[in-house]
């Protein structure tokens, strides 16, 4: 412990000097660095202006010319930004000094005339003035590095070895980062193997504290950040601790050599990286268990990303294009089923009750089941339209048409669990998919897996197929909660009848047409006919609007019919229709009066203590 304050008092990069027996650092890093080619130097000189000065050295490369780019986006976080909108005072050297010509040739492109240089240097500026996770800042109270929003990159260069040295603000005492130092005489100065391991290695800086760390077979973790505020740091410390090793269960093996979570101070958001998360940080109310709890479980999440999306991972998430989206169907996975696994670990470590896990469950369901956007929008689509939508869905105006692939995934984790849980007699689950697909994939093929090969490990865990599971996931049709529920001895609370009448049909206005955009299911809608798509030309022969019609049918009462006069193609149709009660649905989950053994041994085993001995 006093060794570690002596290196923080000295700037030395605590998260990383420590993750070594005795803080030392590793020869392979050593090694490794003596023949790197590309450096980036990064330099704070006057931090109130929002800018970083970067140079970047680099030699080895061929051509007449050559073209450095900014990524669009970074590593944990699938949207594009304009990252080198916030690029100034560029210029580019040979080795000697000597300027060289470059122009622009895309948002994102800088040429540069090498005429065959030996060693190109370039010089910019960046700007750093938001404090998202997902971007970088610098001011007079910290700095924080998004690597891809600084670092430029060349096509030669990114799988090559790369140096980043940092001239920290002399005001300042600490450097935080999951990334390797190049030795501890050089204690600002760090290395990585290629720039997808930069790319997913934040740094933080400034007059940062450390909460006091832990080790888990002898890896060390570490809780650094930015003004952490006022709570009891031990108790909080040990219950992270408790969370870790649940992760770490579920998978059997730690695939990295040091953990760091970088609390950056405010801000918004957390985003995971390789061996280190990105969180904006208080402790402030922590002292109070539901606010603990609820940043416990903030932490779960981006820890266990780096096993499910860092680790385990679809095949179109690395190596990365860092020029375009990468897209892929699988984010309910990858978002999802860490968002299951969240609240699972902390159930595990002790810290939830089975009942604060089934309230954290039935708040997602009513969150995925309340949103009209599960019509018209598979958890598939979600995932890949992303990066256009956003990972909640897009909220404009209108009906709401998208969903959110955390909701649906975490969902589409609890059911596929339970499924897997009762076909095997509670022998497999969840947990055996992951270990499958860390071990065959990540370890063994060294590759991320596809769409049909993720499904096909679910199905041998399971010993049979599981075609509803993924129906659900590539399709809008409605989940049959209770029959997976009830492989765990749980059930949905009955809903309520309000007075309030109810058709069961959600009307859009289409260029002043009045169209049925979707009919719920056993509704009344349904049940004489109505279908998508059909235009409503009169209620009770009046014309109406879509706010309209929707007043219309709060004014009526439960028995009441009314008359619908419906152009369906070229047919002109009429229906009746008796309106029903409408339901308040809690989606509260609870357990059953008299569950069966296997039921009973389900939930024990699904949300009990699991931790190593």
């Amino acid at each position: 412990m006093k060794k570690q304050r002596r290196w923080l008092i000295l700037g030395v990069a605590l998260s990383v000097i420590l993750s070594y027996a005795g803080g030392q650092t590793s020869t392979h890093t050593v090694e490794a660095a003596r023949t790197v080619k590309t450096v980036f130097t990064i330099s704070m000189e006057n931090p109130a202006s929002h800018c970083y000065q970067v140079t970047l050295g680099c030699q080895g490369l061929e051509g007449i010319t050559q073209d450095f780019k900014m990524p669009v986006w970074s590593p944990g976080y699938y949207g594009l930004f304009d990252f080198a909108g916030n690029v100034r005072a560029f210029r580019a050297e040979d080795g000697q000094g000597n300027l060289l010509k470059w122009e622009k040739t895309g948002s994102s492109i800088w040429r540069v005339i090498t005429d065959q240089a030996e060693s190109i240097v370039l010089h910019y500026e960046v700007l750093a003035a938001s404090q998202f996770v997902g971007q970088s800042y610098l001011g007079e109270d910290r700095g924080y590095i998004l690597p891809a929003s600084v670092c430029l990159y060349a096509d030669d260069l990114i799988r090559r070895p790369v140096i980043v040295k940092i001239n920290l603000n002399p005001l300042w005492s600490t450097i935080a980062t999951g990334l390797d130092p190049v030795s501890a005489g050089e204690p600002q100065t760090f290395f990585a193997p290629d720039f997808d391991e930069l790319y997913d290695s934040p740094i933080l800086m400034g007059n940062l504290e450390s909460l006091p760390p832990f080790e888990i077979q002898g890896v060390p973790h570490y809780f650094i950040g930015y003004k952490p505020g006022n709570f009891n740091r031990q108790l909080f410390m040990n219950e992270l601790k408790a969370v870790v090793a649940a992760g770490i269960s579920v998978i059997g093996e730690i695939p990295y050599r040091h953990y760091t979570f970088l609390g950056i101070g405010p801000g918004q958001g957390g985003i995971e990286h390789l061996n280190s998360a990105a969180v904006s940080f208080s402790g402030d109310g922590l002292d109070e268990r539901p606010k603990r709890i609820g940043t416990l479980a903030f932490l779960a999440h981006e820890y266990f990303h780096n096993y499910n999306v860092k680790r385990n991972r679809p095949l179109a998430l690395g190596p990365f294009d860092y020029s375009q989206p990468n897209l892929t169907n699988m984010l309910w996975v990858s978002e999802g089923f860490t968002v299951y696994y969240e609240y699972l670990l902390l159930s595990r470590a002790g810290l939830m009750t089975r009942e604060e896990f089934m309230e954290a469950m039935s708040k997602i369901i009513a969150s995925q089941e309340n949103n009209p956007g599960r019509f018209f929008q598979s958890a598939t689509q979600s995932s890949y339209n992303t990066w256009t939508q956003g990972p909640f869905g897009a909220r404009r105006g209108g009906l709401r048409k998208t969903i959110s692939y955390y909701d649906k995934g975490a969902i589409l984790g609890f059911l596929l669990d339970l499924n897997i849980r009762q076909a095997t007699q509670n022998y497999r689950s969840l947990d055996d998919v992951m270990r499958t697909l860390y071990y065959t994939f990540y370890k063994e093929k060294r590759r991320g897996f596809t769409d049909e090969e993720f499904r096909q490990v679910c199905e041998n865990v399971a010993g049979c197929p599981l075609p509803e599971i993924f129906e659900y996931a590539s399709t809008t049709k409605a989940i049959d909660y209770p029959k997976y529920l009830a492989y765990a001895g749980l059930e949905l609370d009955k809903p309520r009848k309000l007075p309030d009448a109810y058709l069961g049909a959600l009307v859009e206005d289409q260029t002043g047409r009045l169209v049925v955009a979707a009919v719920e299911p056993d509704s009344p809608a349904q049940k004489v006919g109505l279908m998508t798509s059909d235009e409503i030309k009169t209620v009770d022969g009046r014309q109406v609007k879509d706010l309209d019609f929707n007043q219309l049918i709060s004014s009526k009462q439960p028995g009441d019919k009314i008359k619908l006069d419906l152009s369906r193609g070229d047919k002109n149709l009429e229906v009746e229709v008796i309106l029903g009660h409408q339901l308040e649905k809690s989606f509260r989950l609870r357990t059953v009066s008299h569950p069966s053994p296997l039921q009973a041994e389900i939930l024990k085993s699904l949300t009990g203590r699991q931790l190593p001995d």
